[in-house]
């Protein structure tokens, strides 16, 4: 367990248990995923959200480390016979604070089933979770349409332990999971930093920031003492929202800066690749399948993101994916006078430039 205290909740009134169907809006309720190392703030930054004044009604759920979706051990009673009992707690201002010992996605799907609409959800997991398995399980979920969808991945990192935890492992050949929260992260609050630049001086941040660049060069990245952050940067993101286009087309304007080289001992980089030629859509979906289900050429990508210029359509095209996951969208006209290149950005291990570039360009030819 973490060495930081569990989210504080004050229960009034008698605890929630009844679950009731709202009247379906059409709307679904955004899942913030929230992870970092041990002792990062995790907690800090929940009970800040739980503490706000913000207006917004907010379900956190508490996770440990155990089976795929584990129970806050903190936040659990002890039913007859030892059984555990699942708790809802609502806080006073308006946020409810429960636990689930079952099915993640049907629990939160009960969740946004109450009779008091929810404005977001945060789901706290352990310091030693792996978040991809939970997003491709949450992103899927919004593409079945379900009632719920993946607003985010917030990685919570410690300013003044995050070098050590991140050399801890490198001259192993294990993947520490510093690495996968980096990498999977839509957002970084970089915590601590009054801890780093009263130790270190001037240029400690700067480091801190690039080391983590190059891991994961898509990611924004925040500082806060303490987890005080605002809240709007953190909370509807619509970083899997395929008409959310504005950041990653403004990152794809300097695409080239993206690129990184391989961090010692890990081979985990950012790489972009373009091409000028408008691409063939059933080639990409083909050519995406050898490289993320079929590992080709040995990359192993764990995040991608891009735009692309379809043959015979005038709109730009998204790409996203996690892991083995991923979607190519329509999402906007392409603007009059707008350079019309296909740009894709690649955060893995083992990324071949070479073999990207190449057999991507095969997508533009004609058969």
């Amino acid at each position: 367990m973490e060495d930081e205290d569990p989210p504080l909740a004050v229960e009034i009134g008698e605890t929630i248990t009844a679950v009731q169907q709202h009247e379906d809006d059409g709307v679904s309720v955004g899942v913030t995923v929230i992870t970092g190392y041990l002792g990062a703030g995790k907690s800090t930054l929940v009970n800040y959200v739980l503490n706000s004044q913000h207006g917004k009604r907010i379900a956190v759920i508490l996770n440990e480390f155990g089976e795929e979706i584990g129970i806050e051990r903190a936040m659990i009673n002890e039913g007859d016979g030892g059984a555990l009992v699942e708790e809802w707690v609502e806080l006073a201002n308006g946020c409810i604070c429960c636990t689930v010992k079952h099915s993640l996605v049907q629990a939160l799907e009960q969740l946004v089933q109450r009779k008091e609409r929810l404005d977001h959800i945060l789901l706290e997991t352990t310091g030693l979770a792996n978040p991809a398995p939970l997003a491709s399980v949450l992103w899927l979920d919004d593409q079945l349409e379900s009632s719920i969808k993946l607003d985010s991945i917030i990685t919570v990192v410690d300013a003044k332990n995050l070098h050590f935890q991140l050399n801890e492992h490198r001259s192993s050949s294990s993947f520490p999971e510093a690495f996968h929260q980096i990498v999977f992260a839509d957002t970084i609050i970089l915590n601590k930093v009054d801890l780093v630049s009263s130790d270190r001086g001037d240029g400690a941040l700067e480091d801190l920031e690039y080391e983590i660049r190059n891991i994961n060069s898509l990611a924004k990245i925040i500082h806060s003492v303490r987890c005080q952050v605002d809240l709007s940067l953190i909370l509807d993101c619509n970083s899997y929202n395929a008409a959310n286009t504005a950041h990653l087309e403004a990152l794809l304007k300097e695409s080239r800066s993206l690129s990184t080289q391989d961090l010692h001992d890990t081979g985990v980089r950012t790489l972009c690749i373009s091409e000028d030629d408008k691409v063939d859509l059933d080639k990409v979906h083909s050519w995406l399948e050898e490289i993320l289900w079929e590992k080709k050429g040995g990359m192993d990508v764990y995040r991608c993101k891009g735009v692309l210029s379809i043959k015979n359509s005038d709109q730009l095209h998204t790409l996203q994916a996690v892991r083995e996951l991923y979607e190519i969208v329509p999402t906007r006209q392409w603007n009059n006078g707008e350079s019309q290149t296909n740009k894709i950005v690649f955060i893995g291990r083992n990324l071949n430039e070479d073999v990207l570039s190449k057999t991507f360009r095969e997508c533009a030819s004609i058969s």
